[in-house]
């Protein structure tokens, strides 16, 4: 069988999934972003599996602690509607929904031993990926159920045979809601360099409707919770800081001491760590871009891509 490189998918890989991995695409009450991949994550190209994928999972219900089995299309399914919103372009949930079955394949390649039931991934969405079963679809969609059950079906169907990989195997497919404007490097998120999860440009980022937010808290909560005691004036904590090209505040100074700005989005539960901080002397505000991790695949961004007519398989050649 002939390999096929999806250039799109190394666009969007590389601004949908390059940045690629987990979490809902801040639909209804939760946000996107996945989980820290594996440091020995492998190669980036989007090509039909030389072999068929499992055909079964086994899935953690994390609730429940019950491991069960299920087909993996089920399981894409389930996983597709929890992390994009079904309301995004039909060709963005195809590139989620690839993501997506590209981390379980990821994932089944290389198992925790930490898992029980013998599962080979959770639906704890702070972990792995989310998961929804049919019955919650049913529940959330209500009279829509029919309708976007069979959209995301049909995304899911479009992309099942085909894998994105890396040097042969798949990639740890990371993703996330929103970028800055650019998507961040593994390595400057998680400190491990992984080859296709760089920094890329991701243009539609600007136009969703959380790009951008500002948090405001006063001096004493802001001292409180980073543990600083200082008789200074709160205008004279913050020094030096260190930002990445794609605006993520790598390590910031504050009343002589270094933090780095994913701490600091942590402690303040700050949509992202690509914020700037201002102090008029009694209150603290965070300004912040982006929605998640910024590695990988930026929803907004696919979806942004895809309504300006890129399928998930624009400009597919031979390779």
């Amino acid at each position: 069988m002939k390999k096929l490189l999806v250039r799109w998918l190394a666009v969007l890989i590389c601004t949908m999934l390059i940045p690629l991995c987990m979490k809902n695409a801040i639909p209804e009450d939760r946000t996107a972003e996945a989980p820290q991949p594996p440091t020995d994550a492998p190669r980036q190209t989007a090509e039909p599996s030389d072999s068929p994928p499992a055909d079964t999972v086994r899935l953690l219900l994390a609730d429940r602690q019950e491991t069960v089995e299920m087909p993996l299309r089920d399981y894409v399914v389930g996983v597709t509607a929890a992390e994009m919103p079904v309301s995004f372009d039909f060709q963005a949930l195809c590139a989620q929904a690839l993501a997506s079955l590209t981390y379980a394949l990821y994932q089944q390649a290389h198992p925790k031993q930490t898992l029980s039931g013998g599962a080979q991934l959770s639906d704890d969405p702070a972990s792995y990926q989310a998961f929804w079963p049919v019955e919650e679809m049913r529940e959330r969609w209500g009279d829509a159920f029919e309708d976007n059950y069979a959209k995301i079906c049909s995304a899911v169907d479009e992309v099942i045979g085909f894998e994105i990989t890396y040097e042969e195997e798949p990639v740890a497919a990371a993703f996330h809601a929103i970028s800055p404007g650019k998507t961040e490097s593994a390595e400057n998120v998680w400190g491990a360099e992984i080859p296709y999860l760089v920094s890329v440009e991701s243009e539609g980022d600007s136009v969703s409707p959380k790009y951008s937010s500002t948090k405001t808290v006063n001096v004493r909560e802001f001292a409180a919770k980073l543990g600083l005691e200082t008789d200074d004036s709160p205008e004279d904590w913050f020094g030096e800081t260190d930002y990445t090209e794609a605006g993520t505040l790598l390590t910031i100074e504050i009343a002589g001491r270094t933090f780095t700005g994913q701490a600091i989005r942590a402690a303040f539960e700050l949509p992202s760590a690509a914020f700037t901080l201002t102090c008029d002397g009694e209150t603290v505000t965070f300004n912040v871009k982006g929605y998640g991790h910024g590695v990988g695949l930026s929803q907004y961004g696919a979806d942004y891509y895809a309504r300006q007519g890129m399928t998930w398989r624009t400009e597919i050649r031979e390779r």
